[in-house]
């Protein structure tokens, strides 16, 4: 596809690039995965807070779905409301994976077809023309693990497969983790996409570029610890808002005139 050669050719570039000082391949796509994730991290920022809050909103969910019980319509419009109050977007989650899809494709073309898409004049093109320096921890980073014909070579790239489809599992359970299971026909839509994608990633690892499946765990364990920080970051400004908002309250009560009648009370009963 024409509209991917931009893409390819530029993610061609970056990885002969960084491949200049790494002099690795597997490493180059590693780097090149992280800046990846990195320019894409607005995405994952709304992506990971818009969960976090349809987490948060179970509770209010529920609610209205005892009080509009009997009328769908004003259930989906109470629903709507309180999405938009409370910054929620449903697709959330789907957004940043439609927007890496490109991406994935154009990776793909460049390891399908490297010497159509990297600069003549690299160390990486060279070197990929008598195919030397492309392993990486035992696997071939150009071919697909179903074409490795021995199982016994085959062990490094089950396991690339394997590390896969546990750190994608864990990342979509890394919010989802905190509430108990969601009575929201949408949520839970979600949930099921979200423990299905592990496994369809998994499985079409088998027939990608074992580079794309190392690009694939690369991006999961970086996100992983990108939602760990939102995550600590969200709460502890939760935290403190509530404590600011405690703290406001009790000025207030403190200042206020009924605070003060306890004592004027008690020395007009002993007055009396």
């Amino acid at each position: 596809m024409a509209i991917l050669e931009p893409f390819a050719l530029a993610i061609g570039f970056l990885l002969s690039f960084i491949y200049d000082y790494t002099n690795s391949y597997g490493f180059s796509i590693v780097i090149l995965t992280v800046i990846i994730n990195i320019i894409i991290f607005p995405l994952t920022l709304r992506q990971t807070r818009s969960t976090k809050r349809m987490q948060d909103a179970q509770s209010d969910i529920k609610k209205l779905q005892k009080e509009y019980k009997d009328n769908k319509e004003e259930l989906n419009k109470a629903m709507a409301n309180m999405y938009k109050e409370k910054g929620i977007n449903p697709l959330g989650c789907i957004l940043p994976l439609i927007i890496q899809m490109p991406i994935w494709f154009a990776l793909f073309r460049v390891l399908r077809e490297p010497l159509a898409f990297i600069q003549s004049s690299s160390n990486l093109f060279q070197n990929l023309e008598i195919h030397e320096g492309l392993s990486f921890f035992a696997m071939d980073l150009q071919i697909p693990p179903s074409e490795v014909i021995s199982w016994g070579e085959r062990v490094p790239y089950l396991l690339l497969i394997l590390l896969v489809i546990l750190t994608a599992l864990y990342q979509q359970n890394q919010i989802q983790k905190k509430s108990g299971k969601p009575d929201n026909p949408q949520a839970q839509q979600m949930q099921m996409i979200g423990k299905v994608m592990p496994l369809f990633f998994g499985f079409i690892s088998w027939t990608l570029p074992t580079g794309l499946v190392l690009y694939f765990l690369t991006g999961n364990i970086f996100r992983i610890g990108q939602q760990a920080l939102i995550v600590k970051i969200d709460d502890k400004e939760i935290e403190n808002k509530n404590s600011n908002k405690k703290e406001e309250k009790n000025e207030t009560d403190a200042d206020s005139p009924i605070s003060e009648n306890p004592r004027k009370n008690r020395k007009k009963r002993r007055r009396k």
